[in-house]
C-alpha cells in the first residue's frame, strides 16, 4: 500500500474515532482545538489600565508607571496582554499548565496572536524567547507551556524560536501565597541570559499568566543585562486585580 493511502486511512480512522469538535461547546468543527465563533465572543475582554512597561495594573493606559521611568534600562519596553484571566481563559490555562494539556498550545497561541496580532507584528522581533522553568521544575511538569505559546507565535511571526537565551539558575519557591513584594524576593537573580543570543536584538518574552510581573520582571531585567537591545513581553492572560482569581494560575 503506498505511504500516502496508509496516512490518509489513518487519518480518516482518527477523524472518525476523535471527531474534531469546539473546545468549549462540544459542537462539530472542521478542525480540531478550535472555537465555534459563537464561543469565541464569549471568551473575557482584552486587559486595559495597565502600565505598557511592566503590565502593572494602573489609572488608564500609561507609557510608564512611576518605578518603569525611573528604571528604563531594566523595564521592559512594552507589555501585551491578550485577555483577562477569568471565565473559559482562566480554566484553560490552568488545564494547560498544570493538567497536562499541552495540546492546548495552538488554540491557546492563535487567540493570543488573533488578540495581538498588529502589536506583535509592530514590535518586529528577531527572535522569540519563552520564561523558561528551571530543569527541575520541568522534569516534573515534562514541558513548559511558555515555550509551547512561543513556538506558536514564532510561526505566526517567522521569526526564530530560541529556548537557549535564558536560563533559570534559581529554583525558587511556589508563588501562590506569596504577596508582590515577595514575590519580587523570591526571583531576584532566578534568571541568566545568554549574551551570544540576546545582544543587540529586539527580543519577544512570551508567558502564559501576567499576575504581579515579578516573574517577566526578573527576566526582563537579565535580558537587558546581557545586551538585549529592546523587550517586549507578551501573555496570553493578565489577572484582574481586585477581583477573585484562582491562585492555581498564578506563577
Amino acid at each position: 500500500m503506498p505511504i500516502h493511502a496508509l496516512y490518509r486511512g489513518c487519518s480518516q480512522l482518527l477523524d472518525a474515532l476523535f471527531p474534531a469538535e469546539c473546545l468549549s461547546c462540544r459542537v462539530g468543527m472542521e478542525q480540531p482545538h478550535q472555537l465555534c465563533d459563537a464561543c469565541l465572543r464569549q471568551l473575557p475582554k482584552q486587559p486595559e489600565n495597565y502600565c505598557l512597561r511592566c503590565g502593572a495594573w494602573a489609572v488608564g493606559v500609561q507609557q510608564g508607571c512611576g518605578n518603569c521611568l525611573n528604571a528604563l534600562d531594566k523595564s521592559a519596553d512594552a507589555s501585551y496582554f491578550a485577555y483577562y484571566y477569568e471565565g473559559q481563559i482562566a480554566q484553560w490555562a490552568v488545564g494547560f499548565k498544570f493538567a497536562d494539556h499541552s495540546e492546548w498550545s495552538r488554540l491557546l497561541g492563535w487567540l493570543l496572536w488573533q488578540r495581538l496580532q498588529r502589536e506583535l507584528s509592530w514590535e518586529s522581533p528577531d527572535l522569540v524567547l519563552p520564561v523558561p522553568l528551571h530543569p527541575l521544575r520541568l522534569i516534573k511538569r515534562r514541558y513548559n507551556q511558555s515555550a509551547l505559546l512561543a513556538r506558536v507565535l514564532a510561526g505566526f511571526l517567522r521569526v526564530p524560536l530560541r529556548t537557549d537565551g535564558l536560563r533559570r539558575i534559581k529554583r525558587t519557591q511556589p508563588q501562590t501565597h506569596l504577596n508582590a513584594v515577595q514575590r519580587a524576593v523570591n526571583l531576584r537573580g532566578a534568571f541568566r541570559a545568554k549574551q551570544s543570543v540576546v545582544a543587540g536584538r529586539a527580543v519577544l518574552l512570551v508567558d502564559d499568566v501576567f499576575t504581579t510581573g515579578a516573574t517577566t520582571g526578573a527576566a526582563v531585567r537579565a535580558l537587558k543585562e546581557a545586551g538585549a537591545r529592546r523587550v517586549a513581553v507578551t501573555c496570553l492572560a493578565a489577572v484582574h486585580h481586585g477581583e477573585t482569581t484562582d491562585p492555581a494560575s498564578q506563577s
